[in-house]
């Protein structure tokens, strides 16, 4: 009789406890299928397709500036390139299937940029952009230097394009630099539709998951793009950096829109951790909602989902109180820019420890910066 009542206490406790065979946790309402699509086609692909758009834009720019070399033409280019850059510090943060295939955020977005191997790729002309010794030498930051950083004025950046004996080979390399971050954005477009039954396929959170490779993303985009690279070793605030500063650093050095780009990012962060549809107002399931059906709490038992959107709030408001570019605030040591650094800082145990936890995903990317 004892051993029957022992057999239905346990019977009771597997009852409410129930395990996802695919992930080993516990079951909770959430329709993981559903925030999958969601992600997939509110938030990735409209991502994906306005990158592509303003690839195209760029690209459209570039020719018209080879074939015109005016004030007019190099503001229209550059207004395009910084609209192309914001565009992907949203893409960056759901960098899965073919966005990562192509391994976007490595072949668009490294800096600090190596202007001497531009300058000698230039002069050379024997370059290939995809090799190992050319992947600070493209993208975003190579432009920004052959846009802002080639001269002191606008009209010694026209001539410095215009010079008769480099001229023509400084507008190739501009345009090769264009049509590679081109024909990345075709090749997403392009591979998103075959990769999207695989991404919603998999509903478990299991390494290769959908789930696992959003959190993953996200969590290495913020903190290894955005509180390291974008504000902790430009600004010394970063343990690893011994305090040092290094302004030339920067994201966007030359154009000094390291301001803009950092902001983007945070709301981007934000965004897509809400699962809001892409240039919408609208809230479809997100991570956020994913969080909520577990009641998962932070280490002040406060709503996880709600302390992530709150400090990463936090850190964007540090933000919007600097007006200068960030190559001018890191300067000074101890400067606004740490104080951003130690609000992102903030939020790095809340998705990289907390959020992975209550979901059972795994970090699978290494670094070394002690969080």
């Amino acid at each position: 009789m004892k051993y029957l009542n022992f057999s239905f206490f346990i019977l009771l406790i597997s009852t409410f406890t129930a395990c996802d065979n695919k992930t080993g946790s516990e079951k909770v309402d959430f329709d993981r299928e559903a925030f999958l699509i969601n992600m997939a086609d509110n938030v990735i692909q409209p991502s994906i397709e306005d990158f592509a758009s303003k690839a195209e834009g760029l690209s459209v720019a570039t020719n018209s500036f080879n074939i015109n070399l005016s004030l007019e033409s190099l503001n229209v280019l550059r207004a395009e390139l910084k609209e192309t850059w914001l565009s992907y510090q949203h893409l960056a943060f759901v960098h899965v299937g073919p966005v990562s295939s192509v391994n976007l955020r490595d072949r668009v977005n490294i800096f600090p940029t190596k202007t001497d191997v531009i300058e000698e790729n230039i002069n050379s002309q024997n370059y290939v952009l995809g090799s190992a010794s050319n992947v600070a030498a493209k993208g975003f930051p190579a432009l920004d230097y052959m846009l802002f950083g080639t001269a002191n004025t606008d009209e010694e950046i026209l001539a410095y394009f215009g010079d008769p004996d480099f001229g023509e080979s400084r507008l190739k390399y501009l345009s090769d630099l264009v049509e590679d971050i081109q024909t990345t954005s075709n090749i997403m477009s392009e591979g998103w539709a075959d990769y999207r039954s695989t991404f919603i396929g998999n509903v478990g959170t299991d390494v290769g998951s959908g789930t696992s490779l959003l959190v993953n993303e996200y969590n290495f985009q913020f903190d290894i793009r955005i509180k390291n690279a974008k504000i902790g070793f430009p600004s010394g605030g970063n343990p690893r950096t011994g305090g040092v500063l290094s302004p030339e650093s920067v994201e966007a050095y030359f154009s000094g829109w390291s301001g803009d780009l950092a902001e983007k990012a945070v709301q981007s962060s934000i965004a897509v951790f809400k699962g809001e549809h892409f240039n919408s107002s609208e809230d479809g399931l997100g991570l956020d909602d994913y969080l909520k059906a577990f009641d998962a709490k932070d280490r002040n038992d406060d709503a996880l989902a709600m302390a992530i959107i709150s400090q990463s709030n936090a850190a964007l408001e540090e933000m919007e109180k600097i007006e200068v570019p960030y190559s001018e605030v890191a300067t000074t040591e101890g400067s606004q820019l740490v104080d951003v650094y130690n609000a992102l800082q903030a939020v790095i145990p809340l998705i990289k420890v907390d959020m992975t936890s209550a979901l059972s995903v795994s970090i699978t990317f290494q670094d070394n910066d002690g969080d």
